[in-house]
């Protein structure tokens, strides 16, 4: 059985696994529609999946985290 992976440890595991794309970080925008949001998803280059993360919110506007 391996042992968990430490805090300490976890970026240089994940570097070896799978080495980071430089030019890639997460950010975060409010958006004023949903269709504002989908349509900042789909625009080139679309999002794929596990690449962003939204939350309609009751007032119409979106807060997204995404990928890019």
């Amino acid at each position: 059985m391996h042992e968990p992976i430490q805090e300490q440890e976890a970026v240089s595991r994940k570097s070896e696994l799978h080495p980071p794309a430089p030019s890639k970080r997460w950010h975060f925008a409010n958006f004023a529609t949903v269709n504002a949001a989908l349509t900042f998803v789909n625009a080139s280059p679309p999002q794929v999946a596990g690449e962003i993360s939204a939350t309609a919110r009751n007032d119409g506007t979106v807060g997204m985290f995404y990928f890019l």
